[in-house]
């Protein structure tokens, strides 16, 4: 299954089956994983779950136990490059994007590479970094900063997910931004690039 239109409508379906006492637990045991990546101090990304998205409510309440700032995803009216709004701010208000899909509106705001980790929501992943989201390409064009040596590879970029989300190989076109961890109910697991054979 190439044709990444097959393969999306094909994990969502997976994602969709997955029952919803099933989702609260497994949203716990990702929260839990993701410890490791909240360190006090550091401003982190995650998302407010659409569909069937796997809920990220408990980790952000875990990352703010922990002394992390959340900064949650606003899609550009224009564009593809997305910003950042800190999900604490009190003066902020919910409303929903062209997409139906809930934003956070605030004025404070943290540019892409002030972030230390982003968590992502994701439609299927490989063991290789290899990423297939809504097909939209705003975190490709909000993080394509990454290809560039002096980024050092911050922020992290971590892919959330359910087991099922999981494929043996997903293609990659230049601009798609890797993920360096994936994180679902069974494992915490560092990506490693295949060679590229000369």
């Amino acid at each position: 299954m190439t044709d990444k239109t097959s393969l999306r409508r094909e994990l969502r379906r997976r994602r969709m089956a997955v029952p919803a006492r099933q989702r609260r637990l497994v949203a716990f045991k990702v929260a839990r994983r993701a410890l490791r990546f909240l360190q006090p101090g550091q401003a982190i990304a995650a998302y407010v779950a659409t569909g069937s998205e796997l809920s990220l409510d408990i980790l952000i309440q875990l990352a703010r136990m922990r002394g992390c700032s959340v900064w949650l995803p606003v899609v550009p009216s224009r564009g593809r490059k997305m910003q950042f709004v800190d999900s604490a701010d009190r003066t902020g208000i919910w409303r929903c994007n062209r997409y139906g899909i809930k934003e956070f509106i605030s004025r404070h705001r943290c540019m892409p590479r002030q972030l230390a980790t982003v968590f992502l929501p994701l439609v299927g992943f490989d063991m290789h970094g290899g990423r297939l989201g809504q097909g939209g390409g705003y975190y490709d064009a909000t993080f394509a900063f990454r290809s560039q040596p002096a980024a050092l590879r911050k922020p992290r970029m971590v892919g959330v997910a359910f087991d099922c989300q999981r494929v043996a190989h997903i293609h990659r076109e230049p601009h798609d931004v890797c993920l360096d961890w994936v994180i679902t109910e069974t494992m915490t697991h560092r990506c490693v690039r295949p060679r590229q054979s000369s």
